[in-house]
């Protein structure tokens, strides 16, 4: 399936902010571990699912105090390229790695 020039454009500005909340995660979280996405174009933005994954409970309790930070960060990197979220709280989740 062959994927518009605005799906592209989304997707590209959709990576960009992404890439920065991940960065700043890396920095700044200890036990932070990876950073995964969904989304559904189609029912765009509410389909945008952003899962903060942290090694062990202990250091995702210690990271849940700045999660609301982040979504905030989320909303207004978005916003700068033109795209409004309702409720960035129902976008962006810190969580557990669960074991394999």
């Amino acid at each position: 399936m062959k994927i518009s020039k605005t799906i592209r454009k989304l997707n590209d500005k959709l990576e960009a902010s992404i890439k920065i909340i991940e960065g700043l995660a890396q920095e700044e979280l200890e036990g932070f571990d990876r950073l995964e996405h969904t989304i559904q174009f189609d029912l765009f933005p509410g389909s945008l699912l952003v899962n903060c994954y942290f090694k062990t409970h202990d250091y995702l309790d210690k990271a849940k105090k700045h999660e609301k930070r982040y979504q905030k960060k989320l909303g207004v990197l978005l916003l700068k390229h033109g795209i409004k979220l309702k409720d960035a709280k129902t976008n962006l989740h810190f969580l557990v790695q669960k074991p394999d």
